[in-house]
């Protein structure tokens, strides 16, 4: 057999290969020359290799060369099996070999390699050649790229096994919208085994959650747009309904047809959840359930939006319990917490099914009354507030317990949720004023207050660094002998923007807003620093005292910052007395004669300011280091004409005496109460009567006025008065 006639020149690439495979493959049996041919297989588009008997590559065509990458210069008399790799299929391989030992053809798919290392499947037809007698010539093969087609069919696998496999639930459904193929997950979540949905439309998982028009919307817009996609309810097997997020595609046949649909589920349940318990975070007291001040300005936002177009009243309440914090501090937190539940429960039980209640802060509860008139919110408080005052059984403890409320009505004292709880609460704290376990209704009233504790609050931040503040100072006279005892430092401010202010007006804002610290020290500071003043001009009283609130008296070290204070100033500890009211050692008695002591240590005076006027433990009393007591003006105001003011004023003094206190009284303003306090043996007094507080600079004349007087009782007093207000103005 002859392909090619050597004579015949090549314009080929390969023409000498051709020429080396003539050479050695002449047949014994000389055949007529087709140079027709040997030209169809170099023009061929399919890649050819022709190989010996020995399996030998003897020619190969321009498109196997362009195939592979190797030229024919590179592949003639290389074995056939050059092409082939490690990945290649030994099973395919051997098949190969057996067919060709027999003489038979071959049709295969092998994975084979390029010269430059990439890999291709290769569909390999080998075709045995035999000679006139019947004896095995050559193979011709012929080869194609098929890589293609094992991609789509990897492809297809893949897509075949995601599917069966996956954990996303699918079902795939005709152009008629009936179920032909559900995967595993999808059995799983519907609870349908496959041979029950077969057949069937869709339809027999829809929910009552959704109508009808719902379904006929999505299969349309899948159809139209070949995609949709939503959150959907559906239906298990059980009758159960949970959340899915479903992806809807359209399939298309080769015509441009609707063939299939594809649906894709994915569980929302856990997520469902999770926002659930997210939203009730947000939204809730984790405490008590009941909703937060967020979700209460949401709702009452609507509430109002509501009364206002109908015309209808609403009460917002603000509700507080009184001294809750001792329960937390004396029985603990899960005490507190315990009784808040129990109150949350209590409240909830009594309110009507659109009332709205809410906590808002630690002990403090938020109460809507749509459509509830002013006489019908305190009906309801005081069912509430009855409800409240029952004894709470927490384990083995009993507690009992009060509550405050303040009223604030829609439309008449705000328009929205944030005025109408400022001024709810605004009425509630009027109510603790006013002595608690209570309610008061919002007034004008009560909001200039507000406005102008506001804005003193706002002024005093900034009146010391301004220089705002003085101290004025009243004498303190023995009752025996008249002399000067001591002057009481008194904290005045005149504010750049207000003028003077009083301090029965400014002094609760700081102690409420903490700002009584920083004050507190700079009043004790300007204090000592005007007694060296004194010192040093050797006109210095016995002793100067001072007032400290219960915030400063609180503080950590403070024994210790007092001492340090004075040394600075070079002042005998004994010559400052610091004045404390009765509720330092209400909270904590223990602590307080720790400080007490600690101060007494340091050589520094103590008193009891108002006394009488709050709790006061004799028991602790008698161990408190303290060296007087001081009459609230409150008795000595009435000290000639209450037998009750009488009888008080009397036991003070006999319970000073009996402990070794000395005893003052302040505000004496009359010669009559100054009899009568000298009558029941108080030992000294302070009072406009006596002097009213001046300028640290007018002590001298002061003193000078008083000179050689031996009795506040004497009737020239009042010239001494007059002496001395003469001589203040002169000097001026």
């Amino acid at each position: 057999m002859r392909l090619r006639d050597p004579k015949i020149p090549s314009t080929s690439s390969s023409s000498q290969a051709s020429r080396l495979w003539l050479a050695s493959s002449q047949p014994q049996v000389a055949e007529p020359v087709m140079p027709q041919r040997d030209e169809a297989m170099r023009l061929a588009p399919e890649p050819i290799m022709v190989s010996d008997t020995q399996r030998r590559v003897v020619y190969v065509n321009p498109a196997f060369e362009a195939l592979t990458g190797y030229s024919a210069e590179e592949l003639v008399g290389r074995a056939c099996g050059f092409l082939r790799g490690p990945d290649t299929c030994p099973e395919v391989q051997q098949e190969m070999r057996e067919a060709i030992a027999a003489g038979r053809p071959f049709r295969g798919d092998l994975l084979n390699y390029r010269k430059d290392g990439t890999a291709f499947w290769n569909e390999v037809t080998v075709l045995p050649v035999f000679d006139a007698a019947g004896e095995l010539v050559q193979f011709v093969a012929t080869q194609h790229d098929v890589s293609a087609r094992h991609i789509a069919k990897d492809e297809l696998l893949l897509a075949a096994r995601v599917f069966e496999e996956g954990g996303e639930a699918m079902m795939i459904t005709d152009a008629n919208q009936r179920i032909v193929k559900v995967n595993a997950a999808f059995t799983a979540s519907s609870g349908y085994p496959e041979a029950d949905l077969l057949g069937q439309s869709p339809g027999i998982l829809g929910s009552d959650r959704h109508d009808p028009s719902f379904y006929l919307e999505m299969w349309r817009e899948a159809g139209a747009s070949g995609y949709w996609q939503g959150e959907v309810w559906s239906r298990r097997k059980d009758g159960s309904v949970h959340p899915q997020y479903l992806v809807l595609r359209r399939v298309v046949g080769g015509k441009g047809q609707t063939t299939h649909f594809v649906a894709s589920f994915s569980d929302l349940t856990e997520r469902k959840a999770a926002e659930e318990r997210i939203w009730r975070l947000a939204n809730y007291d984790s405490l008590t359930e009941l909703p937060n001040r967020a979700f209460l300005r949401e709702r009452a936002a609507r509430l109002l939006e509501q009364a206002g177009q109908d015309g209808q009243p609403l009460a917002f309440l603000f509700l507080d319990l009184d001294h809750f914090k001792k329960v937390n501090d004396s029985l603990g937190h899960a005490v507190g917490d315990r009784l808040l539940v129990e109150l949350a429960n209590r409240l909830c039980s009594a309110l009507r099914e659109q009332d709205v209640l809410g906590r808002v802060g630690g002990d403090e509860f938020v109460l809507l009354l749509p459509g509830a008139s002013a006489t019908e919110a305190a009906q309801v408080v005081r069912r509430l507030q009855e409800l409240v005052s029952r004894p709470f059984v927490v384990g083995p403890q009993e507690l009992m317990i009060t509550s405050s409320a303040g009223i604030a009505m829609f439309p008449f004292d705000g328009a929205d949720f944030d005025a109408l709880a400022s001024r709810a609460e605004v009425a509630m704290y009027r109510t603790k004023e006013l002595g608690r376990d209570a309610f008061c209704f919002f007034t004008a009233e009560m909001q200039a207050q507000c406005t102008r504790a506001l804005l003193l609050d706002n002024l005093l931040r900034r009146a010391i660094e301004r220089g705002e503040f003085s101290l004025q100072f009243q004498p303190q006279c023995s009752l025996k002998d008249g002399t000067l005892t001591g002057v009481e430092a008194l904290l005045r401010w005149n504010s750049g923007e207000l003028g003077p202010v009083s301090p029965v007006e400014f002094i609760p804002i700081a102690e409420s807003s903490g700002l009584i610290v920083p004050i507190g020290d700079w009043v004790l500071r300007t204090a000592l620093e005007q007694m060296r003043q004194w010192i040093d001009q050797d006109i210095a009283p016995p002793k100067v005292a001072v007032n400290l609130s219960v915030v400063q008296f609180r503080q950590p070290g403070f024994p210790d910052h007092v001492r340090r204070l004075v040394d600075e100033q070079g002042v005998p500890p004994c010559r400052l007395e610091l004045e404390l009211t009765e509720s330092v050692a209400s909270d904590d008695p223990t602590g307080a004669m720790a400080v007490m002591d600690a101060l007494h240590a340091h050589g520094i005076g103590l008193s009891i300011d108002d006394f009488g006027t709050g709790y006061s433990s004799l028991s602790y009393l008698k161990r408190f280091k303290v060296g007087k007591l001081k009459i609230d003006r409150s008795f000595v105001s009435n000290v000639t004409d209450s037998a009750a003011d009488q009888a008080i004023v009397s036991t003070i003094i006999r319970l000073a005496n009996g402990l070794g206190m000395v005893t003052i009284a302040e505000g004496v303003e009359t010669p009559a109460q100054l009899e009568a306090l000298r009558q029941r043996g108080c030992d000294q007094v302070q009072g406009y009567w006596i002097a009213r507080p001046f300028p640290p600079e007018d002590l001298p004349v002061y003193r000078e006025a008083h000179a050689g007087s031996q009795s506040l009782l004497q009737p020239r007093r009042q010239s001494i008065h007059s002496r001395w207000t003469r001589r203040r103005r002169s000097a001026r």
